[in-house]
């Protein structure tokens, strides 16, 4: 009865009735209709603390009205909607998470907690990250507040717990490229993110070598490196050859010992990365004398395309195997003893040889110097058949310009000094060229004149068997060489044809003999010269 009362309704819908009488006992009536919903009950437990390292997980376990239901949402650092919780996220600390619930009916409530995140310790550690093979390498942990346990993994297999922060020291079995890996505990539990760092062992050479079987003195001792390094990488080099002052960097030195001995050599082989290995001594005590080169040259001075004969000198003589001749001319080795050599040109030549003994030792090389002169080559040129009086000039020819020339007959030559004089010819002659160059080397040739005398023809001749003028002679018709003669009959019958006239004509035809009469006859001459022609009676 109350002016403004209060009531508490339960959720439902209720028609809400207002009577009010005035002090005259007058009465209105209002009826109101309203609908009520019950405002939710939330509670949200305290939440278990947890470390940062910690995967998401759920901590949707609040209630409404008592019971953990589907629904609602979740807030604050790190958290979902749906209440997935990530410490990671959220970070190290003290968290407030809220929940909210809101009704079908649109009434909320919501309620707060808290959660505690744990911080994540922290892995580190140096090392370091190249070293040899064989080597030990320490590896240094870092500062870590609160870290209870640090757990390694060296990468080859092998692990470790430990309780302590101390460096580690550890030596690699194989060459190879490790990593590292440090997980640290906190004391409240919490595991730090895997710390990594990488490890390259070097693999360490392997140096070896092959020495010569056998040095010969005085020389160079060749040595063969055979080094490997299984990462392929550069090596370099350091001998010792033994002798207590001969060293060298080189890959594949040749050593000069001062003489024969016994010396225990040895190698060390370095890789681009300071990796070092010795090898196993070796004993070099192989050592022989080299045999001497020397030979004897007769004519060590001559002229062009004569022999040359090489006598070989060399010591110990019993003791040489082979030779090699080298003359210098480009003609090619040759491993005779003692040969003979012709040389093709003139010019001056090296002639070496090098000779080798039975214990496989060559000599140095011993050279001598054989001069060879041009032989004079020379061609007189044609000889010449020619009229009396005819002016003629050699054609002679020569190998050399350089060259001394002389004529025989000297006097009816225009200048007997030259390679080509002229001549009047007058009588038959032999000329003889001679022609000398350095050394005093010569050569000669030949050529001859030939005057040709007037062909003196018969007109008559009688082959009548009594010896007097029984064949037709032709005077001087021999001097023509090549001439040919041809006789005809008043009819044009050709009754004699030879070429050159050595037997003179006897005045028959096939073996009989030609009746009297007159006949004509052609004679050629040849040689530039006009045919000669007549008539020539056969008298009985």
């Amino acid at each position: 009865t109350a002016f403004a009362p209060s009531h508490n309704f339960t959720d439902g819908t209720y028609n809400i009735s207002l009577q009010a009488t005035s002090s005259q006992g007058c009465i209105v009536s209002l009826v109101v209709p309203k609908t009520f919903a019950i405002t939710p009950v939330v509670a949200y437990p305290p939440l278990v603390a947890v470390c940062e390292s910690a995967t998401p997980y759920s901590i949707a376990t609040a209630t409404v009205n008592g019971a953990i239901i589907t629904g609602g949402t979740y807030s604050g650092t790190g958290v979902a909607a749906n209440g997935t919780f990530n410490p990671s996220i959220a970070g190290a600390g003290i968290r407030t998470i809220t929940y909210s619930y809101t009704t079908a009916s649109g009434c909320t409530a919501s309620a707060n907690t808290t959660i505690e995140v744990y911080p994540r310790p922290v892995a580190s550690f140096t090392n370091q990250t190249d070293f040899c093979l064989g080597e030990t390498t320490t590896i240094t942990p870092g500062t870590a507040a609160g870290v209870q346990t640090w757990t390694w993994d060296y990468g080859n297999g092998t692990q470790t717990n430990l309780t302590n922060n101390n460096p580690i020291n550890i030596t690699y079995a194989a060459d190879g490229n490790y990593t590292v890996q440090l997980i640290t505990v906190s004391n409240l539990g919490c595991t730090s993110i895997p710390f990594t760092g990488n490890i390259i062992v070097r693999p360490i050479p392997v140096a070896q070598f092959t020495a010569p079987e056998k040095i010969c003195l005085p020389g160079a001792a060749p040595f063969v490196n055979t080094s490997t390094v299984a990462d392929n990488s550069a090596l370099t080099y350091i001998w010792n050859f033994g002798d207590g002052s001969g060293s060298s960097t080189e890959k594949n030195p040749s050593y000069t010992y001062a003489g024969a001995g016994s010396y225990s050599v040895a190698l060390a082989a370095i890789s681009a990365f300071g990796c070092e290995n010795i090898s196993a001594p070796q004993i070099v005590d192989d050592f022989y004398e080299k045999p001497v080169a020397a030979f004897t040259v007769s004519p060590e001075e001559l002229c062009e395309g004569t022999d040359i004969i090489f006598t070989d000198a060399s010591n110990p003589a019993a003791l040489i195997s082979s030779w090699r001749w080298n003359f210098g001319d480009g003609s090619g080795v040759v491993t005779s003893a003692s040969p003979t050599k012709r040389f093709e040109r003139p010019g001056t030549f090296n002639t070496t040889l090098s000779v080798t003994d039975v214990a496989g030792c060559t000599s140095l090389p011993f050279t001598k110097t054989v001069t060879v002169h041009l032989q004079p080559k020379i061609d007189a040129g044609r000889s010449f058949v020619v009229p009396q009086g005819t002016v003629v000039q050699f054609e002679a020819t020569a190998n050399s310009t350089s060259l001394a020339l002389s004529w025989s007959n000297a006097s009816t030559l225009s200048n007997p000094s030259v390679l080509r004089p002229t001549l009047r010819a007058n009588e038959d002659a032999t000329y003889i060229l001679t022609a000398v160059g350095e050394y005093n080397c010569s050569a000669t040739d030949i050529l001859t004149v030939k005057i040709l005398k007037p062909v003196n023809v018969p007109n008559a001749f009688s082959p009548n068997g009594d010896n007097i003028n029984d064949r037709w002679l032709i005077h001087n018709l021999a001097d023509y060489p090549g001439c040919s003669v041809s006789v005809f009959n008043r009819y044009g019958q050709e009754v004699l044809f030879t070429n050159g006239y050595g037997i003179p004509w006897d005045g028959k035809l096939k073996g009989k003999d030609l009746p009297m009469g007159t006949y004509y006859y052609i004679i050629k001459l040849e040689n530039g010269f006009s045919p000669v022609t007549g008539s020539i009676t056969i008298l009985r």
